[in-house]
């Protein structure tokens, strides 16, 4: 079989709910018509080996049917014979491209060696394949079913090109981030695992470049299903203005400098949703765990946090330019283990919302981590954060910042400052005993 050394055979949805089951294409490969048949209609078996119907509404007369490869599947067969995107060798063989549309084609020799009779390479049936780094080279080019392993250069690279999809795909990466992308405008990102493998055993990175993911100059980027581990950041994104990340999974950042979960900087529109970042307290080091920066009309909705032993760190974060940003929601989060603060817009902030947000059990002396050079050394020999362990946080000239419907519990210190900028009635934010939201679980359909 053919194949273009950036994509493999593969399925859409690989990474899920872990109530929710895989949704793979599964592929029927023929022999000889014999094989193909439909609701009593005898079918073709093409030259591909894939089945296809009577149709007259194609120039061919005939159609791929619904277990033809993924990329064929109810697409007309071309009256040459050959399907769409494919071209022949002097000697026969089919290879590969990319069509117009962007859709991957993978021709060539058809197996039905697997039992449920998917194409090799399905990477819920058959697993993923070892791949070397990968460098998009083209607009709407699929990169899918890889394992990639990268030492000292990032597993996937995207610059300059638009349109591409990474999907069902597994990252592990040392020494740089993961997947980087710049210049890459209606990116798609969905069901990628990105693993550094190259983190000491507690602590931060040697360096700052050592993030899951990172983008950059990208319009209508989507990340969907993503779980990401140990990098320096999980997924750090600059000038992405109405990115879309949805199912994101965020384990143990690191550091150094200025780690986040998740940041969006310079990215007006953006949302997050259905979210969580879990940092054990003795091997994380991040910073903000949701860092919106110089940012207006964001969305940050139906999370978790867990866990921050940053003498300055926060939970949600805004940081807003006065005269240049406003806006911002933050809905349905919860934070545990917080310690400068859960919920702030510090510096400056205006019209933000917090709506049912809650904070539990913050810290207020950082005793699981030693927190160089900090400024004000506790009692029992660990580091009081900057706030002394505050949880809904503004700034003197913040404008017009909401707490709505929210709740706290067995907190350590002050709930809210400055309380002259929060237009917070006493009903709209009460101690209250609660469980915490579950954490985001995705599962690929090939672990």
């Amino acid at each position: 079989m053919v194949r273009d050394s950036n994509r493999a055979w593969g399925a859409t949805g690989a990474i899920v709910l872990l109530a929710a089951l895989p949704a793979c294409h599964r592929t029927f490969a023929c022999s000889d018509a014999a094989q193909c048949h439909l609701d009593g209609r005898a079918g073709f078996c093409e030259a591909s080996g894939e089945c296809s119907f009577s149709d007259d509404a194609c120039a061919s007369q005939r159609r791929y049917g619904d277990h033809a490869q993924r990329e064929h599947a109810g697409r007309c067969v071309p009256p040459d014979g050959t399907a769409e995107g494919e071209s022949t060798d002097p000697s026969g063989a089919a290879t590969s491209s990319t069509s117009g549309d962007g859709s991957s084609s993978t021709l060539g020799e058809v197996s039905s060696s697997s039992s449920t009779g998917g194409i090799p390479g399905d990477p819920c049936v058959d697993g993923l394949r070892d791949s070397p780094p990968v460098v998009a080279s083209a607009d709407g080019q699929i990169i899918e079913g890889l394992r990639i392993v990268s030492d000292g250069e990032p597993a996937i690279s995207i610059e300059g090109f638009e349109g591409v999809v990474v999907r069902n795909c597994e990252l592990h990466h040392r020494d740089d981030p993961g997947l980087v992308f710049r210049d890459a405008h209606d990116l798609e990102v969905r069901n990628v695992v990105v693993i550094h493998d190259g983190a000491p055993a507690s602590g931060p990175h040697g360096d700052s470049n050592q993030a899951n993911v990172v983008g950059s100059d990208s319009e209508r980027v989507v990340l969907e299903h993503v779980r990401a581990v140990r990098g320096a950041s999980g997924i750090d994104l600059e000038n992405t203005p109405a990115a879309q990340l949805s199912f994101i999974e965020v384990h143990d950042v690191r550091g150094p400098g200025e780690a986040a979960c998740v940041r969006l900087a310079e990215s007006d529109g953006a949302l997050l949703e259905d979210f969580s970042c879990e940092n054990p307290l003795d091997t994380a080091r991040p910073g903000d765990l949701i860092e919106i920066e110089a940012s207006s009309d964001c969305i940050v909705r139906r999370g978790m946090l867990d866990g921050n032993n940053a003498e300055f760190g926060y939970g949600v974060h805004f940081t807003q330019i006065s005269g240049q940003h406003h806006g911002g929601l933050v809905e349905d989060v919860d934070a545990i283990r917080m310690t400068n603060g859960s919920f702030s817009c510090f510096p400056f902030g205006r019209d933000i919302t917090f709506r049912r947000t809650r904070a539990r059990e913050n810290i207020c002396e950082i005793v699981s981590a030693p927190v160089p050079g900090c400024s004000n050394p506790g009692p029992n020999g660990g580091c009081i954060p900057g706030s002394q362990g505050l949880s809904w946080a503004g700034s003197v000239d913040s404008i017009n910042l909401v707490i709505e419907a929210s709740a706290y519990f067995a907190l350590c210190w002050n709930v809210v400052w400055p309380e002259d900028v929060f237009m917070t009635p006493p009903e709209q934010l009460v101690e209250l005993d609660f469980e915490m939201r579950a954490p985001i679980r995705t599962v690929a359909c090939w672990e």
